[in-house]
């Protein structure tokens, strides 16, 4: 029986002349549900005792279809991408509610995102959303990020392939992305190895963006250095312990842990790489350099907001702020022994997040150390100390094991 026949039951059996008393307590109600649903047969009849809407009848707060067709309008335009300054823009509700203040709309009249996204999906503009998956709850050691050049994370995404007048090009796109600014620097090379690494980072990423606390990086092996001697670390790891840098390597087989680039990678493949044709190789890399200005100078970022970070824009953010700038005058030259390329090893830490699994044991440059029980399957933090020749093991801030680790020089 729904709530509509219980009603129904309820007048019928008062119009037999039943005691309301009587009846409301058989039904298991109260004595204001029933006189309610009285005075509202006696006022409309049956159709009274239907559920009524709670729609207000006025919407003070409603949007102005002015307003409202400013909004189909931005969102029409930064779609079309028929202008240099909506090519790579973005085209969701925090992007439109950006053209609206730029457009000089008062805060007080402009529209929540929540709004926006309403009045776009009210207009048939917005696609049928992913599921994301569920966050993890096993915590887990993610560096701390308060600043520009907190932390910096790496990716090298490739190989790639152009097809154009010169036929079959291959590359690789080597990006670069601040955590907190969202800055990112973007080359193209043909390979990923070690030196193009430390060009990339000597000659693009860290002058432009200046040096960072931390280097969050996969496990890839030009970083490392060698599987044949793990304890002689590469060139990129030795570069970074030579300006002050932790380097931290993520998880095995977890690219997820560097989210912020890995969602950059994914921008830069749909707005970027998959929406045109290239020439050739240099064309590509002409046109990435518009990319990176436009994204970096002009595009507004969903992850920033003014409150916190004092603007939308990744350029704004990161050069309002003080950072540890990269000399210009350094170069490698002193570091070449017979052209062979050796930068000394020098004091720091070079820190690795691993995932404990049933066996206890902890990976570092394919070696195994044992690990107390209690860590199974929980994430650690392990730090090489340079200086004390030790291995330290982390976990939720408390040191709970520590290796001797000599090091090759």
């Amino acid at each position: 029986m729904t709530e509509y026949d219980v009603r129904m039951e309820a007048i019928k059996r008062y119009l037999a002349n039943e005691k309301p008393c009587d009846i409301y307590k058989s039904l298991n109600r109260s004595k204001a549900w029933f006189f309610k649903w009285l005075k509202r047969y006696q006022e409309f009849g049956e159709p009274g005792l239907k559920d009524q809407s709670r729609r207000p009848r006025n919407s003070p707060n409603k949007t102005k279809p002015d307003m409202e067709q400013r909004i189909v309008n931005i969102r029409k335009t930064l779609a079309a991408r028929s202008t240099l300054e909506t090519f790579y823009a973005p085209i969701g509700a925090d992007s439109i509610s950006w053209e609206l203040n730029k457009l000089g709309i008062e805060a007080d009249k402009m529209p929540s995102i929540a709004t926006i996204n309403r009045i776009l999906k009210r207009n048939g503009l917005i696609k049928k959303s992913v599921k994301t998956q569920r966050k993890s709850v096993i915590p887990y050691p993610s560096p701390v990020v308060e600043k520009p050049n907190d932390v910096h994370q790496l990716d090298p995404v490739g190989p790639r392939y152009i097809k154009g007048n010169n036929g079959v090009e291959r590359f690789f796109s080597i990006h670069l992305v601040d955590c907190f600014s969202k800055m990112v620097v973007i080359r193209q090379y043909e390979d990923t190895q070690n030196q193009t690494l430390i060009n990339f980072l000597t000659k693009e990423a860290w002058p432009n963006l200046g040096l960072p606390k931390v280097l969050q990086v996969d496990n890839m092996l030009s970083i490392k250095g060698s599987n044949r001697y793990p304890r002689s670390p590469g060139n990129v790891i030795r570069l970074c312990l030579l300006f002050g840098i932790e380097i931290l390597f993520i998880p095995i087989n977890e690219p997820q842990r560097n989210g912020v680039v890995e969602s950059f990678n994914n921008t830069f493949n749909k707005i970027f790489y998959q929406r045109q044709q290239f020439t050739d190789l240099v064309h590509l890399k002409n046109e990435s350099a518009v990319f990176e200005r436009f994204y970096c100078h002009k595009r507004p970022h969903s992850k920033l907001n003014v409150a916190k970070h004092g603007s939308k824009i990744p350029y704004q953010v990161h050069m309002n702020k003080d950072f540890r700038a990269f000399s210009s005058n350094f170069t490698l030259k002193d570091f070449r022994v017979k052209g062979k390329l050796k930068i000394p090893l020098a004091e720091g830490k070079i820190s690795f997040i691993r995932w404990i699994n049933k066996n206890c044991q902890l990976d570092i440059f394919s070696e195994k150390f044992p690990v107390p029980e209690s860590l199974k399957y929980s994430y650690v933090k392990a730090s090489i100390l340079t200086k004390e020749q030790c291995l330290q093991i982390w976990h939720e801030n408390n040191l709970v094991k520590e290796f001797p680790y000599y090091l090759m020089e």
